[in-house]
């Protein structure tokens, strides 16, 4: 049987279109949601930052410092990860899995309880959510292991060693802390890996079934999640106590109108919705923005998918293309239920929206796995010709100021 990875390796004509794109695509749309985050988590933050009491200056920009911390280290992974070649991450890739389960044990251990979640430790004093890094964890262990045995993924054997008994204790460990909606976009990854690498479809019939009864056990299981979803389905839902938050990020959403309220102008952010600066964000970005800025974010989260899509048809390596596809289902995806959460199409569930929410740990492991795509998409057919065939923008410059010294 040939598989869907297989079939796409084996066909020898090029691909067209330019090898470049999938590149700026990346570059474009990563650099449109981090600024349209920082100027979002300044606003947002603030008032947070304020009423924390952690600084005794009162200063407003302890929490934005923070984020911008964090965006330093994550833009120096995305520039080194995506300046390494394919044959580096594939032998990267067991260090970054098993260094992300390990710090998930850690956090079954010995972890720090947020919001009715264990899912952070503390190192050097800072909080890390290990979590979020077993995301890119996952995503390059299933790339490469699937990539190898792409042929074999015909019986229940195959496909649960070693990729789905990876799966298995990596959505474990996180439910240890009772983080579901981390969970569901794990088990996003995995169905996401296991689709690039072939796997025939009446096995994602089975999974799909599995999965269900997982999650439904796992809703009744938690009265606070049987709640939350029986707040959110009522027509009846009180406004001032559970519907609270999804209603006042409606507000926020509508009171943007179609230009928004101007930057720095957003009325709930002064402790009217809570998570102002994480997990509702996108209500913030809709209320200063307007209706302009809020499809600004979703164009840019269209063109990562565009550009995943274009290295999982073009790119001849299985590993790049499994890989590919789990990281762009993980960031699109989970961008995607955390409008959906905004919008009221779905509970709440508690995931941030990749690359514009504050968070440390999300905003550097999001822009890691942009360093991964970027580097597969530095090396999709014709890609290094192309570069190497168009001079830098330092000899550019140069020898338009020597053109023009010489006129």
């Amino acid at each position: 049987m040939t598989t869907t990875a297989n079939r796409r390796t084996d066909r020898g004509a090029p691909p067209s279109g330019s090898p470049v794109a999938t590149y700026y695509l990346l570059a474009a749309a990563t650099s449109i949601l981090v600024l349209i985050g920082l100027a979002v988590v300044l606003s947002s933050s603030s008032i947070a930052s304020l009423a924390s009491g952690k600084d005794t200056e009162g200063s407003p920009f302890s929490l934005f410092l923070v984020q911008l911390a964090a965006l330093a280290l994550g833009l120096a992974a995305l520039i080194l990860g995506s300046r390494m070649p394919i044959k580096w991450w594939k032998g990267m890739t067991p260090l970054v899995f098993y260094g992300s389960i390990g710090l998930l044990v850690v956090v079954a251990v010995a972890g720090e309880a947020f919001g009715g979640n264990q899912n952070w430790i503390r190192i050097a004093g800072f909080s890390v959510q290990p979590s979020e890094f077993a995301k890119l964890g996952l995503a390059l262990y299933l790339g490469l292991v699937l990539s190898r045995m792409r042929h074999e993924l015909t019986s229940l054997k195959a496909i649960a060693v070693p990729g789905g008994i990876a799966a298995a204790v990596v959505i474990g460990l996180v439910l240890s802390g009772k983080d579901m909606g981390t969970a569901m976009v794990l088990m996003a990854i995995t169905a996401a890996a296991y689709w690039v690498a072939g796997l025939p479809a009446r096995f994602f019939g089975l999974g799909a079934v599995a999965g269900g009864i997982l999650v439904t056990f796992l809703v009744f299981a938690a009265d606070s999640r049987t709640k939350r979803i029986l707040d959110w389905a009522s027509t009846e839902c009180d406004a001032n106590d559970a519907c609270y938050q999804q209603t006042h990020g409606t507000w926020a959403l509508a009171s943007g109108g179609l230009w928004g309220l101007g930057p720095g102008m957003s009325r709930e952010k002064w402790g009217y919705l809570p998570a102002a600066d994480n997990d509702f964000i996108f209500a913030i970005i809709g209320e200063e923005y307007g209706l302009i800025g809020a499809l600004l974010v979703i164009v840019a989260f269209v063109m990562i998918i565009v550009a995943v899509m274009r290295l999982v048809h073009r790119h001849r390596d299985p590993f790049v293309q499994i890989t590919a596809g789990a990281i762009g289902v993980w960031i699109v995806g989970q961008a995607f239920v955390n409008i959906a959460v905004v919008l009221e199409l779905l509970p709440v569930l508690g995931v941030p929206l990749p690359l514009l929410s504050s968070g440390g740990s999300s905003m550097i492991a999001s822009l890691a796995a942009i360093g991964v795509l970027m580097a597969f998409a530095r090396r999709e057919p014709g890609a290094q010709e192309a570069f190497a065939a168009r001079p830098s923008v330092i000899r550019r410059s140069i020898a338009v100021v020597s053109r023009s010294r010489r006129g």
